[in-house]
Formats: structure tokens, sequence, C-alpha cells
């Protein structure tokens, strides 16, 4: 996920139909006021005006992230490397420095994405973002345009709407529980939330665990986020070599985002076996 157009390749299969548009030289979406923000990417650096597309594209808005957190990250991970022995870590590190971590644009939102992701696949997860995405209020005609048609709904509309989900009954209470609790104002779940007081509200919430909150976490600039439990992480893990990844993680302290995308990263390439 190196620079823009990785997190350009990461938005792309979960890209809600209407809310959002990822093409290879940008990304644009429908976000509350309402208004279309739109980030342009050439020769692989994403340059936006919108605040709120700048932590998607990790630019080091609101004095988080960016390359100089990135380099640091990969200075921590490359010693922890050395260290443990794990010379896969250090060759990926060299191969693709300083990976962004995606952010998101709209914290509500993604609190629902990372609900409605638990335990299914990406396309699954897309499918099930555009039933609710029609609850959205549509976009006015002067702002409408190709591909972006609508907001993605308020957290007051996915709590009256959550029902047009399919699938588990619970992960739509589940939903519908978030929404309420955020529409309230019961939860903060923001850019500028305690992160610490968010996690431990939510995990209260029935049917949200470790995995959701990390992963929202994540998504809101953690820079210290592993979720060992993950399957993709486990198996990225395996196939740099990391032998004992708690052990290594300990050592990461501080940059355990990092860790956790070097690790997807090497589970989404393509198997050399055989």
């Amino acid at each position: 996920m190196t620079g823009a157009p990785g997190i350009l390749a990461w938005l792309a299969p979960r890209a809600v139909p209407g809310v959002e548009v990822v093409a290879p030289d940008g990304y644009r979406r429908a976000l509350p006021g309402p208004r279309v923000a739109r980030a342009e990417v050439v020769d692989g650096v994403a340059r936006t005006a919108d605040p709120d597309l700048a932590r998607v594209f990790d630019l080091g808005a609101d004095g988080m992230g960016g390359a100089d957190a990135r380099r640091a990250a990969d200075e921590r991970l490359a010693w922890a490397a050395a260290r443990h022995g794990v010379p896969a870590l250090t060759a990926a590190i060299a191969a693709a420095p300083a990976l962004a971590q995606p952010g998101c644009a709209d914290a509500h939102e993604m609190l629902v994405r990372a609900i409605v992701g638990q335990q299914i696949t990406v396309a699954a997860a897309t499918l099930q973002l555009g039933l609710l995405a029609a609850l959205g209020d549509p976009l006015p005609p002067a702002l409408a345009e190709e591909g972006v048609d609508r907001c993605f709904p308020t957290m007051a509309q996915v709590a009256a709407g959550a029902d047009v989900l399919r699938g588990p009954a619970a992960k739509t209470a589940a939903v519908r529980r978030a929404a309420e609790a955020v529409a309230s104002g019961a939860i903060d779940v923001s850019p500028a939330s305690d992160l610490d007081a968010m996690r431990r509200q939510l995990l209260g919430l029935k049917g949200i665990g470790p995995w959701t909150v990390g992963y929202l976490s994540l998504r809101l600039g953690d820079p210290d986020v592993l979720l060992l439990g993950d399957v993709a992480v486990r198996k990225g893990a395996g196939r740099l070599g990391i032998g004992d990844l708690p052990a290594l993680a300990a050592d990461c302290a501080g940059h355990r985002s990092a860790l956790m995308l070097r690790c997807w990263a090497a589970a989404a390439r393509p198997s050399t076996a055989g």
C-alpha cells in the first residue's frame, strides 16, 4: 500500500456505488454538507484540498500520520526484524517503503463499515453497504455527478433503516445499537475522539468485539493497532517468516499498525508455491 496508488487499490473493491468512485487518477465521494470531495493522484502522489480526504490518503492531516510517521515506523520495524531474525520483513520494507495507512473521510460511516465487514468478504460487505447507502439523502442536482449521487446515511438513518441488511439478525442489531449510540451522542466517534474511551464504550455494546474496534481505530489514524486474531495478519506473518508475532510486535510498540499493514500486504501477494 505504498503511497496513493496503494490507497486507491485498497479503496477500489470497497467503494459503495452512488457514494464514491475510485479511478486510477483519483477518488471522488459525497460527504456531509453535502459536498463532493475530490483527490487527484498524479505520479503516485495524492493531492486534495479537502481535509477529510487528506486523512484517507494519510497525508498528515490534523498532525496525524504522513510521510515522516511512515518513515519512523519503517525504522522501528526494520530494527525489530533484525533483532528477531526476520529478513523477509526487512526486504519487504526495502522493496516498498513507507506504506500508507488508509484513513477514513467519515468516521460514522467507518464504524458501520467495520461492523458490517465482520467475518465476511470485502465483496459481501460492499454489497451490504450498498443496501444501506440507499437510505442516504440524494445529493442536490447541482452537486450530483456520474457515480456520486447520494450521501452515506446518517447514524439516525442507519438506526431507523438497518433492517435492509441481509444476513445474521445479530449483526443487524449490532449495527442498529451502534448507530443509535452515536446518533444520541452517547459515544463519540470522530477523528478527535479519545480512542481509548471510544473503544471501551463500543466494546460495551453487544455484538461489537475487538476486531471491529481495532479496525475502526486503525482507520481513524491510530498508529499502534495489531489484530492478532485476524486471519490475513496471521497468514502474512507466516509468509514473512515471523515465528513469534506477539514478541516481534512488542518491539514495534507505537508502530504496530505499520506491522499489521506489512502482514496484510504479504498475505495479499499471489502465492509462488507449486
